[in-house]
């Protein structure tokens, strides 16, 4: 009769009514409790006794959760698009993966759990993410120097960069800040406009000296350095 009890309330929980088997097992260890005294003992893994979709959820959230390490993000800032060295000119990397229809927080997860992937560039209007499964050594800025079609509105994301990689890559910002200085002072008689994808733009004008502040924040944190000057001769 014991064994009949058993096998009537122990069915397993991944059968085709997962709340009935979940309501089983609770009656079972009621039975064990009130008839033998006899502890119901919960398994180092409770999700195992929920139903069948919950459980399946629990398992994937867990899983999740040890594959993410904490990786941290350094954009390049807006209008910037990633390139393996000075003298790369491909719109896409040699190794690397592209997807369409994404969002930048998706594709950042994305990248956070791809061992392979360095890094990536987002392109706004397209939800176009790209990412990199090769070193990101060197930047481009698009923005006054226009090189594609379209709005400038790409991003280069650099994961977990390193200290040579971060000094590299604020010495080609220091350029760039430099460049447009020169392009504002040439071509932007009244200033900087208003408009944000304008040439002129204020607001890229303003994104680059703050992205430049990041740098260098990032980069004294990583390198442990108390300034971020004279970082290619380091």
């Amino acid at each position: 009769m014991e064994s009949a009890l058993v096998n009537r309330f122990a069915d397993p929980v991944d059968s085709s009514d997962g709340a009935n088997s979940s309501l089983k097992f609770w009656s079972f260890c009621s039975f064990l409790v009130v008839s033998t005294s006899i502890a119901c003992v919960i398994l180092a893994r409770p999700w195992q006794f929920l139903p069948l979709h919950m459980r399946n959820a629990a398992l994937i959230d867990e899983k999740v959760e040890q594959a993410m390490p904490p990786h941290e993000f350094v954009s390049l800032g807006f209008g910037t698009v990633c390139r393996s060295s000075l003298e790369d000119v491909r719109i896409r990397p040699e190794q690397g993966e592209i997807l369409v229809g994404v969002s930048r927080p998706s594709c950042e997860h994305l990248c956070s759990v791809n061992e392979r992937c360095t890094g990536f560039e987002f392109r706004m209007g397209e939800q176009r993410c790209e990412m990199w499964h090769q070193k990101i050594f060197a930047h481009r800025h698009i923005f006054h120097n226009r090189t594609v079609p379209g709005s400038p509105d790409f991003e280069c994301i650099l994961k977990s960069p390193s200290c040579h990689t971060l000094k590299v890559q604020k010495s080609l910002h220091d350029l760039a800040i430099m460049d447009l200085s020169f392009f504002l002072s040439d071509y932007c008689e009244y200033g900087p406009t208003n408009e944000k994808f304008d040439a002129c733009s204020r607001f890229y004008a303003e994104h680059m000296y703050d992205t430049s502040h990041q740098l260098c924040h990032h980069l004294t944190k990583v390198c442990r350095s108390t300034t971020c000057e004279g970082t290619l001769t380091d």
